[in-house]
């Protein structure tokens, strides 16, 4: 955490807690974000990223900015994903997994214009999960994935980038689908950390 406080200041970023401990009943990660875009309304987009996310290639966030500018009816976007920083996710994986792009805006790296209308749909409805109880059954909707429905009922929705980041995904923490991994991931995210010690040491 040194470096990162001393990253973080020298770029004039604030680092704040917050307000939650790891041992909440539910996930924190949407109302964690809705609490930030309430917080500071004045600017011009909001970028949500995960710890767990690793830029794999330059201008990342640049070219992200310049390819939702000047769409209308785009709200958001959100990059190509890869587990391993080389490839992007398989196609038969992201059919089979469509939070990944199609449902929802990705909330492990998203850009997001700040309008009025985004804001009033966090005020009203949050960035949190949520389950829906039907009739003969339930859905649960994972962080960003309400919100991401109600703006298109406002003709808005997301696009995803022409840029790619790696994302762990679950390294963090124990999710039974992907447990497989955990050690691989693990290995990789740490040989990355590594490395950039190395070379900011160099």
């Amino acid at each position: 955490m040194t470096d990162l406080r001393a990253y973080a200041e020298s770029k004039r970023i604030p680092i704040v807690q917050s307000g939650f401990t790891t041992e909440t009943e539910s996930n924190s990660h949407g109302e964690v974000l809705s609490k930030f875009v309430l917080e500071y309304p004045d600017c011009t987009h909001y970028l949500f990223l995960d710890t767990d996310v690793y830029f794999v290639e330059d201008n990342t966030l640049n070219v992200m900015l310049e390819e939702l500018e000047g769409r209308a009816n785009v709200f958001g976007i959100g990059p190509r994903m890869s587990w391993d920083g080389v490839v992007e996710i398989p196609e038969e994986t992201r059919k089979a997994i469509p939070d990944l792009y199609e449902t929802r805006l990705h909330p492990c790296c998203a850009l997001v214009k700040n309008t009025e209308l985004f804001r009033r749909v966090v005020k009203e409805i949050g960035l949190s999960c949520v389950k829906c109880l039907w009739a003969n059954g339930e859905e649960y909707l994972d962080t960003l994935k309400l919100m991401t429905k109600v703006m298109k009922t406002h003709g808005l929705r997301h696009i995803i980038s022409s840029k790619m980041v790696l994302h762990f995904f679950c390294v963090s923490y124990v999710w039974e689908p992907t447990k497989h991994w955990d050690e691989v991931k693990a290995n990789r995210r740490d040989t990355l950390l590594r490395e950039l010690r190395e070379r900011g040491a160099g």
